[in-house]
């Protein structure tokens, strides 16, 4: 008797074992427009592990499990995580479909009695999107930077950058281009001055105005948030544009007890993307007859420092050179422009 319950005890501790810091975490892959579930798609999870007091000399070691999708579009995958973290992606889109720029996350609550993470039942959706008319672009990071301030800052001064899309540069006398597309005017608020014996700082905010001008030019404003394919923006709309939008950042006070930090704030959102159209006419009849169409990808973003101001700002943007053709699908990889980046160090990553 008493040897059974010894073996007893021991199954019961294997299987304990055998479950202790394993977690769960599925997958749905479907089509991005239509939503009908894509089989054979092969996918990947990696359940993560905090190596504690090890990490400063060991890199973590996740359990990356692989696995493909069933006729349903699903992918159930298992692995052990010590730190109740895990996420999952699309390992390999399927042919005629683009790759997701991103998958899901997963932060388990807790375990339950033998050890498993909770819950058990967590899917992120993954929707791709569909290869249709790919076309070659113009895909360029504008970017103007200057640490000493001389675009703008507490001097006095008040920028004011053009950007001709048709030509891909700024005006003069930052660029070689001709037609003002659009221009930032940035104008500057010195909020307050904060001086000791080590240290001058500067607390400021900066407006900056985004403009379009002439009819119908402007921005179609959209977001996507926790969108996870690829694409955004296949075609431009035929109407809704601005003529442009107000953006904010500055540096304002933080105080933490006797200390006083400055902390940077902006309107700017990485997430938000735009449509834009430039250049465009309209006969007796009022009817568009030329036009050129293109978008942005991670809005407009703004640099200062509290001994200059402004810096500058710099955005990726997607430009169809062939009048009224609304099509902005890039094929990723016939870019027109000869210069992609105008600043060395900035890194160039770009999606269709």
């Amino acid at each position: 008797m008493k040897n059974a319950i010894v073996v007893a005890v021991c199954v019961a501790i294997a299987e304990f074992s055998a479950l202790a810091d394993k977690a769960y975490l599925s997958i749905h892959v479907e089509d991005a427009i239509s939503h009908l579930p894509l089989q054979g798609v092969k996918v990947v999870a990696s359940f993560e592990a905090d190596n504690g007091w090890r990490a400063w000399t060991e890199g973590p070691s996740p359990d990356v499990v692989h696995g493909i999708t069933d006729k349903h579009g699903f992918c159930r995958l298992s692995g052990k995580t010590n730190c109740g973290r895990s996420s999952i992606w699309v390992d390999k889109a399927p042919y005629g479909y683009y790759e997701a720029a991103s998958g899901g996350t997963a932060r388990y609550m807790g375990k339950s009695l033998l050890g498993t993470w909770q819950p058990e039942n967590l899917v992120v959706t993954v929707g791709l999107q569909r290869v249709e008319h790919p076309i070659p672009l113009y895909v360029r990071r504008a970017e103007i930077r200057d640490d000493k301030g001389r675009l703008g800052g507490f001097d006095g001064t008040n920028a004011e950058l053009s950007y001709d899309f048709v030509a891909g540069d700024w005006l003069p006398p930052y660029g070689e281009g001709v037609y003002a597309d659009m221009t930032i005017r940035t104008h500057y608020n010195l909020t307050e001055v904060l001086s000791d014996r080590v240290s001058t700082r500067c607390f400021f905010d900066f407006t900056n105005d985004i403009v379009f001008p002439g009819e119908g030019n402007g921005l179609y404003q959209e977001s996507f948030a926790d969108m996870n394919y690829g694409i955004k923006f296949r075609l431009a709309p035929e109407s809704g544009y601005v003529s442009g939008k107000t953006l904010r950042f500055g540096c304002k006070k933080s105080i933490a007890g006797v200390n006083v930090f400055p902390k940077q704030y902006t309107d700017s959102d990485q997430e938000r993307c735009y449509c834009f159209r430039v250049r465009s006419r309209y006969n007796d009849k009022g009817e568009l007859i030329g036009a050129y169409y293109g978008k942005i990808y991670g809005d407009f973003m703004f640099e200062g420092w509290f001994k200059t101001g402004f810096i500058g700002v710099k955005f990726l943007y997607y430009f169809n050179p062939t009048p009224l053709d609304r099509n902005l699908e890039w094929d990723m990889r016939n870019n027109l422009c000869p210069n992609p980046t105008n600043s060395p160090n900035s890194p160039f990553k770009v999606e269709p």
